[in-house]
């Protein structure tokens, strides 16, 4: 007969006591108390984030212009606008106006130039000229229906390139109608007229051979009448001569030159 092996009774589990701890155990590391980072506190081993890209400077021609700025170039363009939209109606006006009126400068012609006497006289202290003149004066309107008024009108006589005045006298005024043709005849007269030698040599033998070359000076004020209306008058000065008094009596007279807008007082 076998024998039975007999076991141990089994121990009981014995429980752990409240804080018990297991000598065989390593402790565990106490947890640190976690501080609070102050405002503005920064890691140093931390990388710092990227700056932002800078905007490129641009130069002063390509940065944008304040409002203000925008006004004055709206103003000024605004300015030349309307001046070249009245520079260009007053140059249509003014081609209208020159077809339906051909406004033009009336001719000045010098006609003829005579001198009825010329006397020089020797005294002991030198030589005087006695000379009277006769000049005419043709004024044509070219305008078709402009007519030209002129006031009172001073001439003076001169020769030998105006060394030698031959005296001055004044003409009333008159009109010039369209498409006319006017005479304006002036005498002078100059009386103990003191001559240097080379005046008194020269000036018997050029009136005989009428080789003589006489300057007509007439200033006066004109302006233009239309239709019943009159412009302001202005001051012109005419010139007439650079002939011999030969060629006036062949009939070819010289044209006047005119100098408008020159400030004289015509009494």
């Amino acid at each position: 007969m076998e024998e039975s092996v007999t076991q141990p009774p089994p121990q009981p589990v014995l429980h752990r006591p409240p804080g018990y701890r297991d000598p065989n155990s390593q402790p565990k590391p106490k947890p640190q108390p976690m501080l609070q980072k102050p405002p503005g506190y920064r890691d140093p081993n931390s990388q710092l984030p990227p700056k932002p890209p800078r905007k490129p400077v641009l130069p002063p021609s390509f940065r944008p212009k304040t409002k203000r700025r925008g006004c004055c170039r709206i103003c000024c363009c605004t300015f030349w606008i309307i001046l070249l939209l009245l520079l260009l109606v007053f140059v249509i006006a003014a081609g209208i106006f020159y077809l339906l009126y051909e406004p033009a400068l009336p001719k000045f012609h010098l006609a003829s130039f005579r001198v009825p006497k010329l006397n020089v006289s020797d005294s002991g202290d030198g030589a005087y000229l006695d000379a009277d003149t006769a000049t005419r004066v043709e004024v044509k309107n070219r305008s078709g229906k402009m007519s030209w008024h002129f006031g009172k009108i001073k001439f003076s006589v001169s020769a030998d390139n105006g060394d030698l005045r031959l005296g001055s006298s004044k003409v009333a005024g008159f009109t010039v109608k369209s498409k006319g043709l006017a005479q304006v005849k002036a005498e002078t007269k100059v009386r103990k007229l003191a001559l240097d030698g080379r005046q008194r040599r020269r000036l018997k033998g050029t009136v005989e051979s009428k080789a003589l070359i006489p300057t007509v000076r007439v200033r006066t004020n004109t302006g233009v009448g239309l239709q019943g209306w009159k412009s302001p008058s202005i001051t012109i000065t005419v010139v007439c001569g650079g002939v011999t008094m030969r060629k006036l009596e062949k009939g070819d007279p010289p044209l006047c030159t005119i100098t408008l807008l020159k400030c004289e007082n015509i009494a």
